[in-house]
């Protein structure tokens, strides 16, 4: 009975992991089009080379010198396609399969709580999304599963492992900036035969800081001012739940009800302290504190990497005893929208990908009149704009970014009369940012014109217009 058990945990496991594989792989193969913030980010590498990856990147864009450099490298031998600089991220979200199984081994008991964690990490929508976008957040999962992993392994710290252990945690932070929490907790529970790191690491780290962090954080604060508040939280408990309930709506969208995922998590809390698990409670309380003291947001995704360590702590009251069935209840009400149409919908690559930049730039270059025609974009689709045209080889210095810094309906009205007659206006629209609409005032003026052409695709827009 007990071999036939094996078979059937193996049996599973296997059918999870290859369940995993397969959505983010079909996402992967299908993905072709790099949304804005990755053209953002792709702008801001192309004309560096490679040894400039470790320095600040500009473009409100910062990433892991590393990541980028493996990138710089990956796409030197394959060129520039959305594929091959999307390789990094499919690849480490299917390592981070096995390595949070891993984790599972080292903080479950039972078989059931390691197959339910394994079964969620796989299907999460976050993890499959980011699997496939040009962005450090898939290997920033990576490389928490192997901390989680690892860092508790180690026991022993004769001068040959302190050695290649300070390597290790020197390099870690060039590859996932949050890879420092993890880094921090290990060298906190080990501190008496740790603390020798600290200088190898706080050289590294204050060099990092001032030729990349610091520079990256002035310019994302002049483009994007306050964009990651959400991400902090304050004294109050009603703003630390506002924030506990943000993060855990985005991790498991599309599941709404965050009161029983709070109570696991807390419940999981209780239950590592219980155990003396000093090492994961240590990681929880760095991220924490470095929210709380507004250094480093837990918000979306740059917060990605916290999902495996929510994930540990909200299953963990399913090895309760007693209490099991009020855990499976709480985890069932947590987790109830993974059902077959969310399952539907995962294994489909419109679900993921809402823009359509590239297709719409294939019509402009194809019906545009060099002789009158101008471009106009807003702010979130310029980076679209930049990078597709230039792939496409189409060129033209009619291209502009609507001046509006207002989304009030007079102003962007006043804006668009003021255009000069005479002219055919193309309007690129690929996506619309969340704190800054345009679309509605746009499509609201373009009702009295002459629009002599539209299309859309995935959220993106294109109008031609003439005045």
């Amino acid at each position: 009975m007990k071999q036939m058990q094996k078979y059937l945990y193996f049996a599973l496991l296997a059918l999870f992991f290859l369940l995993g594989l397969t959505l983010r792989a079909k996402l992967y193969i299908a993905s072709n089009v790099f949304s804005d913030d990755e053209c953002r980010l792709v702008l801001s590498i192309l004309n560096k080379n490679i040894w400039e990856s470790f320095l600040f990147l500009g473009s409100a864009q910062s990433a892991p010198p590393l990541f980028i450099f493996c990138t710089k490298m990956i796409t030197a031998v394959f060129g520039f396609s959305e594929h091959a600089a999307k390789f990094i991220p499919f690849v480490s979200s299917v390592a981070a399969i096995y390595f949070f199984y891993k984790c599972c081994t080292q903080y479950f008991k039972k078989n059931y709580t390691r197959l339910a964690a394994v079964f969620i990490f796989a299907i999460c929508q976050p993890l499959i999304a980011f699997s496939s976008i040009f962005k450090q957040y898939s290997t920033d999962v990576l490389i928490a599963c192997i901390c989680l992993y690892y860092f508790p392994k180690i026991k022993e710290f004769d001068r040959k492992k302190l050695i290649i252990t300070g390597v290790g945690i020197c390099i870690l932070p060039f590859i996932s900036l949050p890879s420092l929490f993890f880094i921090g907790a290990f060298l906190l529970k080990n501190f008496k035969n740790t603390f020798k790191l600290l200088l190898p690491l706080a050289a590294t780290m204050i060099l990092y800081y001032f030729f990349n962090l610091a520079p990256a954080k002035l310019d994302l604060d002049t483009h994007f001012p306050n964009y990651w508040n959400d991400g902090f939280f304050g004294f109050s408990f009603s703003d630390f739940l506002r924030f506990l309930v943000l993060n855990i709506k985005f991790y498991f969208v599309p599941n709404t009800f965050s009161l029983p995922a709070i109570i696991l998590f807390i419940w999981g809390i209780c239950l590592f302290i219980r155990e003396k698990c000093s090492y994961i409670l240590l990681s929880l309380l760095l991220v924490f504190m470095a929210a709380f003291m507004h250094i480093y947001p837990l918000s979306g995704r740059v917060g990605l990497y916290f999902i495996p360590v929510m994930i540990i702590f909200m299953l963990k009251p399913l090895e309760t005893g007693k209490w099991i069935a009020v855990a499976v209840v709480l985890v069932f009400f947590s987790f109830c929208k993974y059902d077959l149409n969310y399952m539907k919908n995962i294994t489909t690559f419109d679900y993921f990908v809402s823009c359509s930049p590239k297709n719409l730039l294939e019509v402009i270059k194809d019906k545009f009149n060099p002789k009158k025609d101008i471009v106009l974009c807003n702010s979130a689709s310029t980076p679209s704009y930049l990078f597709y045209s230039n792939k496409l080889g189409f060129y033209t210095d009619n291209i502009f970014e609507m001046p509006l810094t207002s989304t009030e309906k007079e102003a962007v009205f006043h804006y668009l009369n003021g255009l000069q007659n005479g002219k055919g206006y193309w309007f690129y629209l690929v996506k619309d940012y969340n704190n800054f609409r345009l679309y509605p005032q746009i499509f609201e003026w373009l009702k009295g014109e002459n629009v002599k052409y539209s299309f859309n695709e995935r959220d993106s827009y294109l109008f031609y217009v003439e005045k």
